[in-house]
């Protein structure tokens, strides 16, 4: 990447950073080599931002570019063309981040790559398949996650396609054009395969892309200050969705999960409570989830509202139990009703007796604390009997169904056996 400069500090501005990209694709299109694209999000804005660029800057060579996208966001270029390299590196900057700046953890960092040409042949295709990656790895803290193979290329020949919209261009217009809609995937009793609930899951409706899944988009919300807003506005289309299946004579309850800054919002109030009093709906029908990994991120205000609602009737649910560091501190301090048990543990916990060991000790525990106890991500008959023979009551996940249109919900919970 000989045309790629860095800049004489040690790092580099957003325009200046598009334009090496462009550089980059310029040369390794002329001499047929590969380069890596590095998003780095360090999770918090500690006031290090120099320390944190001096910390990437180390583990890199002088010919990559460092670029600060904002307080918490760097993006880097290397000269370095294989997924294993480019991760050894993120590896290292990880390590360099949590060792200079003291308000951040590894847990913290989001790390997503992007390889030319295996991830994209264009800047927007690269960058994009960067952010998605990115946003995987702070979903599911990985810590460092790349690109899955570009769906922009052709299968044949990996010309590029033609190229996406902007997604964020269009991200206010969606909301007011309801392109966002709502699948309901079941989740149900592990015995009967009776119906407990149905959480609601976002998809966007694009006009020009079709039915584009969360990964694909919520970053972009996360990234610039949407998301509460959504997240508000996806409550009162469940709550919605809910009123039509009772006035249809079904009786379902709904589960949305909320991002730790929603559960803080002003609104939140009215949007639940008010909400469901209007449409009549009880408060028990309605489950509000939080992610195992947002609840170290919970502010005072958040806690508040947490126990507000729960007072109310409204259940809480701990979602992916077990993959953060906070999981029995909450079972202990929040108005816990249920947990849903992260998938990382119930993939295997058929052929696993370390897994099996967890679920085990995972479900006594719940039990003990009154505490319903659902395993996501159960997707075949050998694992949904394992997790019954452990006493877990509730499953969810692809064996019992995928994600449905609520049309569809009511006739998948009749023909499901009682």
């Amino acid at each position: 990447m000989t045309e790629i400069q860095p800049a004489t500090s040690q790092a580099t501005d957003r325009d200046a950073f598009l334009q090496g990209i462009d550089a980059a694709l310029r040369t390794s299109e002329r001499q047929r080599s590969s380069f890596a694209l590095l998003k780095v999000d360090v999770g918090a804005d500690d006031g290090a931002r120099a320390s944190a660029i001096s910390a990437i800057r180390a583990n890199v060579r002088l010919n990559d570019t460092v670029a600060v996208l904002n307080e918490r966001e760097f993006a880097v270029l290397l000269a370095v063309g294989s997924e294993g390299g480019a991760q050894r590196v993120a590896g290292k900057i990880i390590d360099s981040l949590v060792a200079v700046c003291s308000n951040v953890t590894p847990q913290d960092i989001a790390i997503g790559i992007a390889i030319y040409p295996t991830h994209g042949t264009s800047r927007d295709q690269l960058l994009r398949a960067a952010d998605n990656a990115q946003y995987q790895a702070r979903r599911n803290r990985r810590g460092i996650v790349v690109a899955a193979k570009s769906d922009d290329l052709d299968a044949e020949d990996g010309a590029p396609a033609a190229p996406k919209p902007d997604l964020s261009q269009r991200m206010g217009s969606a909301v007011e054009q309801n392109e966002f809609v709502l699948r309901y995937q079941p989740a149900a009793d592990i015995a009967s395969g009776r119906l407990l609930n149905a959480e609601a899951l976002v998809r966007w409706h694009h006009p020009e892309l079709g039915l584009l899944p969360p990964a694909e988009f919520l970053y972009l919300a996360e990234r610039d200050g949407t998301i509460d807003m959504l997240s508000l506005k996806f409550i009162g289309y469940a709550l919605q969705q809910m009123r039509t299946w009772r006035d249809g004579g079904t009786n379902l309850a709904v589960s949305v999960n909320l991002p730790a800054s929603t559960l803080q919002h002003a609104e939140l109030e009215f949007s639940v409570l008010g909400r469901l009093h209007e449409l009549a709906l009880a408060p028990d029908s309605l489950t509000i989830e939080l992610r195992d990994d947002q609840l170290t991120k919970l502010s005072p205000e958040a806690m508040k509202n947490i126990f507000m609602l729960a007072n109310a009737g409204v259940r809480i649910c701990i979602d992916d139990f077990g993959r953060g560091a906070a999981s029995l501190l909450a079972l202990r301090d929040l108005p816990v009703h249920e947990i849903k048990i992260d998938p990382g543990f119930i993939k295997s916990v058929a052929s696993s007796e370390a897994d099996a060991a967890i679920v085990s000790a995972l479900v006594t525990l719940c039990h003990s604390l009154g505490r319903r106890v659902i395993a996501k991500g159960v997707e075949t008959q050998v694992v949904r009997d394992k997790l019954h023979a452990l006493g877990c009551e509730g499953g969810q996940g692809f064996y019992f169904a995928k994600p449905l249109e609520g049309d569809a919900l009511p006739g998948w919970r009749m023909s499901t056996p009682a």
